[in-house]
């Protein structure tokens, strides 16, 4: 074989193997991916976060029905003003509700903040929360002093035993204050001590005429008062 024709054939070779010649085109690649679960995004002012201590988280979270325990949440840090701008995402298809809210460590809700309802969408909810007060003191006061305490203890213009739980006036009047119905003379509240209050005891043994261990039977709001208690009892 002549130089001549193995030159033809290392060149015929060649253009067999070689790629096609560029049309001047630019394919790009595309990757399409789905969203996991929703997406809501929350703006507003957020106050007394830093009043909750620890085992106690306030959240922006998704809840299915009545089950009390979030399916998703994340926690709240508001800025030194207050304000709030945050995402929460992958919120799962069964949540009805988004809340603000207080959860403890088990995820289960404590206390309620703000509240909408929810059907997942592609589009981002967006939601304004305006201006919340989510100070513990404030909790106690509307769960449980005003749910079950003001009826006989300020609600009447001779509350008993001269207690006045309603707003504005239980706090003055329980921190620090000697319990007129103490045998040993323990603090109504005793900032750091629930055990050596006397809001404790009574709220759990029958100590008095009339028996209030069976005004507040929730374990959870229980702790909530002597977490509060322990925490140094801050309004």
């Amino acid at each position: 074989m002549n130089m001549k024709t193995v030159l033809s054939v290392c060149i015929g070779m060649s253009m067999l193997f070689s790629p096609a010649c560029d049309d001047g085109k630019i394919y790009e690649e595309h990757i399409s991916t789905e969203r996991e679960g929703g997406a809501v995004s929350l703006t507003g002012y957020l106050q007394g976060v830093d009043s909750w201590p620890g085992g106690y988280s306030i959240v922006l979270a998704g809840f299915a029905g009545t089950n009390e325990y979030a399916q998703t949440a994340q926690g709240i840090t508001p800025e030194k003003d207050g304000s709030v701008r945050m995402t929460l995402q992958g919120i799962p298809a069964e949540v009805t509700h988004i809340e603000v809210c207080a959860i403890n460590k088990l995820r289960k809700r404590i206390a309620t903040f703000y509240t909408v309802d929810y059907e997942e969408t592609s589009d981002t909810l967006r939601l304004d929360m305006g201006t919340i007060d989510a100070r513990m003191y404030g909790v106690i006061q509307s769960d449980v002093f005003d749910r079950s305490c003001t009826a006989c203890h300020g609600g009447s213009t001779e509350p008993a035993a001269g207690l006045y739980l309603t707003e504005e006036k239980s706090y003055t009047a329980l921190v620090g204050v000697v319990a007129d119905q103490s045998k040993d003379s323990l603090l109504l509240v005793n900032p750091g001590n629930a055990q050596e209050s006397f809001l404790h005891v009574m709220l759990r043994e029958n100590v008095l005429r009339y028996d209030h261990t069976q005004i507040i039977t929730s374990v959870n709001m229980l702790q909530l008062i002597d977490d509060w208690i322990n925490n140094g009892a801050n309004e």
